[in-house]
């Protein structure tokens, strides 16, 4: 009963987006051993002969480049697709006599998806006529962009409007029809559309190039209402969390309303949901409680919530959603399949965007308003280096090769520059290779009166587990201490001895946690979970951080980031950092955890 409450109470926060748009296919590459590939995110019910299809590659080149898919294929698990640079893949062309053409330069770094919202065409049209884009788009290179005949677009306005009549129609030549309103600083679309009480569709339609940028001084035609008063006193409060009665003079954003975005996967249209996706609504409800005493300071906020399921339509969808474009904050999405859709329209629109859980940014050496909070496989190679020559220095390390591991795992990845990083500095290592658990034997590589420091080339507990337990059972003569991935913290089989790098404190402080699910409860009438880490602290965390950051100086707190730095976060502390101008950020604070239970 509790758990249906809290569902329902989230459940009346979240708005879903409508309209529909096709898929990104510019996905992101990476070269193996000197072979391209596409990374590809399994869909529902996908085969690899789907797959091959879509991509014109055999499903056996498929399996061939991912051995570790031989038991089958998950649901969003990512592969390699071999890139077919001279592909036949040749998407069936319309009537071309239905359309016209431009042509565009495709300029670096720009993707499918910002070409089709600068043209105002879908990305299937664009693919239609350029079918090899599937293979990615290219600095330089030119695409046709169909651009719909004058009569075709007026028939298709009647269908959309079929009760719009001509003499309904604001005569655009007419000046008398419009206000000319001067943008002041400071000032966007959402604010002068409130100030008018006009939709910011209708500011855009009669502004060409509005949605993408206004500047102090810019005069634009406001439409006016008949029998709508245009007064800035009438103005009526839209969000329930606005409050008036801000107190913090010294703040930019004092008396303005903050506004975000959440592009979480509720699968609220899902009959049966995986219990998994229950973090994300934590993070959600943890968020609300940071809201709240947002709030209660006098900051006003209005929040904008979707539902992006597990899809890249539904993001593309959102993302269509004019709204969008006014935000101060976008959170999410959850899923790195999503995360490219996101940061591009992140970029065109300037808008600042957290990507809370995943480490699979692509674009963020490229996109100077994203921020990734997952520190990454590179910040965590850094550190546990670092511990290596210093705290560690006189542990025996042993790496531990289970095969078939995709070459995609972080954790191999991570094993592979480690080891390089020693070789180079002459540091002494073991390798076992592993086969089966009852096959190994893991005292070819372990040392009798040494700690040995263990660290397999897997970040998935499935592939480990096994081999944990084997290790706990019949090493009891060694001193072994296992290096374990933040999230295998959640499993029950574990060595008497640990450690791990994670981006949350190890022990929260007692008070602010106490005080925190005390709230929790209150508020939604559910427990807390016990799980590692809290997906509603993590919320609660991050909303606090970003919310006091806009708050402090704006929607442009990109250069103040460091400002904070004395923020009191329950589980986590962010420290953003950028590596070039034209970079995102990335959260460089990680913490050593170590457990020593017996």
């Amino acid at each position: 009963m509790k758990k249906q409450l809290f569902l329902l109470m989230l459940t009346g926060f979240i708005l879903i987006a409508l309209n529909s748009y096709g898929q990104n296919n510019n996905l992101p590459t990476k070269k193996v051993k000197g072979i391209e590939y596409y990374i590809y995110t399994v869909q529902e019910s996908e085969g690899l002969l789907a797959i091959g299809r879509k991509f014109n590659v055999s499903a056996d080149y498929i399996s061939k480049a991912n051995p570790y898919i031989k038991n089958g294929l998950k649901v969003g698990e990512q592969i390699l697709v071999p890139v077919q640079k001279n592909s036949k893949l040749k998407p069936q062309i319309g009537n071309k006599s239905e359309a016209e053409f431009i042509q565009c330069k495709v300029e670096k770094k720009q993707t499918l998806f910002a070409i089709s919202h600068k043209y105002k065409v879908s990305q299937e049209d664009i693919i239609k006529y350029n079918p090899d884009v599937v293979n990615g788009l290219h600095e330089g290179a030119l695409l046709k962009i169909p651009v719909a005949s004058k009569e075709k677009k007026e028939k298709d306005n009647e269908k959309h409007n079929p009760s719009k009549t001509k003499s309904e129609n604001i005569d655009e030549n007419n000046s008398q029809n419009f206000i000319i309103h001067k943008v002041k600083l400071k000032e966007t679309l959402f604010s002068i559309s409130k100030s008018y009480n006009v939709d910011i569709k209708d500011i855009i339609k009669y502004n060409p190039g509005s949605e993408t940028k206004i500047s102090e001084g810019t005069e634009l035609r406001i439409p006016k209402k008949t029998g709508i008063s245009n007064s800035k006193e009438q103005k009526k409060e839209k969000n329930s969390f606005a409050v008036n009665n801000a107190n913090e003079t010294k703040n930019l954003y004092e008396n303005k309303v903050i506004r975000i975005a959440y592009l979480l996967p509720f699968m609220l249209n899902e009959a049966k949901k995986d219990p998994g996706l229950d973090r994300f609504q934590n993070f959600y409800a943890g968020s609300l409680l940071a809201i709240q005493q947002a709030k209660e300071k006098g900051i006003s906020l209005e929040i904008f919530t979707y539902d992006t399921e597990n899809s890249e339509d539904k993001v593309t969808e959102i993302l269509n959603n004019p709204d969008l474009k006014t935000m101060d904050l976008i959170i999410g999405p959850a899923f790195s399949n999503q995360v490219p859709l996101v940061s591009s329209f992140s970029k065109e629109f300037k808008i600042n965007t957290l990507i809370p859980f995943t480490a699979k940014v692509n674009d963020l050496d490229s996109s100077p308003y994203l921020f990734q909070f997952n520190p990454g496989a590179d910040t965590e190679l850094a550190y546990l280096s670092e511990l290596i020559s210093g705290k560690f220095k006189n542990m025996h390390i042993v790496f531990a090769n289970i095969p078939d591991i995709s070459p995609l795992d972080e954790g191999k990845i991570r094993i592979e520059e480690l080891q390089s990083k020693l070789i180079k500095e002459r540091k002494s290592f073991s390798k076992i290779d592993l086969t089966t658990p009852e096959n190994v034997d893991f005292t070819r590589a372990l040392k009798k009166g040494e700690k040995n420091l263990i660290i397999f080339n897997t970040d998935k507990y499935s592939n480990v587990s096994p081999f944990i337990s084997t290790l706990r059972s019949n090493y009891s003569l060694f001193d072994i201490t296992l290096f374990e991935q933040y999230n295998w913290r959640n499993q029950s089989i574990k060595l008497p001895k640990n450690i791990y790098i994670s981006p949350f404190i190890s022990e929260f402080n007692s008070l602010l946690i106490n005080d925190f699910n005390e709230q929790f409860n209150q508020y939604f009438g559910k427990d807390v979970t016990a799980d590692t880490p809290r997906y509603d602290v993590l919320g609660y965390d991050l909303s606090k951080y970003f919310i006091t950051l806009i708050h402090r100086y704006g929607s442009k707190f990109g250069t103040k980031v460091g400002s904070i730095s004395n923020f009191t976060g329950i589980q986590s502390k962010p420290l953003f950092e950028r590596f070039s101008p034209q970079s995102g950020f990335i959260n460089q604070q990680v913490y050593l955890g170590e457990d020593n239970s017996q």
